[in-house]
């Protein structure tokens, strides 16, 4: 079952990899990073309710969100920033540099929020081979986003 998840993680991020410059792509034609982002959430919390109900959540199980602290709300906020964030810079630095340099912040921050358990996940402490697994991501990432010399 691990590797199907971690199966199901790379096809994520493979969709993440069309995704994001389709959206790049609304962007330009419609004229801004900022309303390239618009329609996709609409029809992003249209299939999330669709799907949810379709999995056999019930329209009361909708009153739970009232259980979520504020502040976890932010994670809308920060959504909304990174996919116009991608939109504004997928054009200007490529694909390949914007996703490298992504996932090498998202193991960054992976890293400080496995070390000291933030956000209600399991302590996972640094060790040896994690430190040296994050320096070559964060190199090839270099290599990629700066090795062509322009």
């Amino acid at each position: 079952m691990l590797y199907f998840n971690y199966i199901l993680a790379m096809l994520g991020g493979a969709a993440v990899s069309v995704y994001l410059p389709m959206i790049a792509q609304s962007s330009r034609i419609m004229g801004s990073p900022f309303m390239g982002n618009v329609p996709f959430f609409g029809i992003a919390f249209a299939t999330s309710v669709i799907i949810s109900l379709l999995a056999g959540q019930r329209l009361g199980d909708y009153a739970k969100m009232a259980d979520v602290p504020v502040w976890m709300f932010l994670a809308g906020i920060v959504s909304a920033l990174m996919i116009i964030l991608s939109s504004y810079l997928i054009p200007r630095v490529g694909p390949a540099a914007f996703f490298v340099l992504l996932v090498s912040g998202q193991i960054l921050i992976g890293f400080v929020i496995n070390q000291f358990g933030l956000l209600g996940v399991p302590v996972q402490p640094m060790n040896l081979v994690k430190g040296i697994g994050g320096l070559l991501v964060i190199s090839g990432a270099a290599l990629v986003a700066f090795g062509s010399g322009s």
